[in-house]
């Protein structure tokens, strides 16, 4: 799906105000504005949910074009507002919020 690539600077939160983070599943495929960019492999966990159980991690949806090694990136269709994805792990399963990300890469 077209977007935004989605990087690992970028601000998200789950729906519950958790902090969303990428963890690396290896050396970055590619690089925007200095950052990697994240893809399938790579993991996106959630922090500081205030339900019981919290949210847990994200499971990216919006997926594009497969990068030099044959991975497809996680995009995003806008830079800000709600994610491509969906928080897992809580009794009230939603999306993502996008707060920041680099908006001048796109893929396919």
């Amino acid at each position: 799906m077209p977007g935004f690539l989605l990087h690992s600077g970028m601000t998200m939160t789950c729906p519950h105000g958790g902090a969303v983070t990428a963890i690396p599943a290896g050396p970055p495929a590619a690089l925007v504005n200095g950052m990697p960019v994240l893809t399938t492999k790579d993991q996106l966990i959630v922090a500081g949910c205030t339900l019981t159980p919290p949210c847990a991690t994200v499971q990216w949806t919006n997926i594009s074009s497969l990068l030099g090694g044959g991975t497809p990136v996680l995009t995003q269709l806008l830079p800000a507002g709600q994610g491509g994805g969906t928080c897992l792990g809580s009794l009230s399963p939603g999306p993502p919020i996008v707060l920041a990300m680099q908006q001048f890469v796109t893929g396919r």
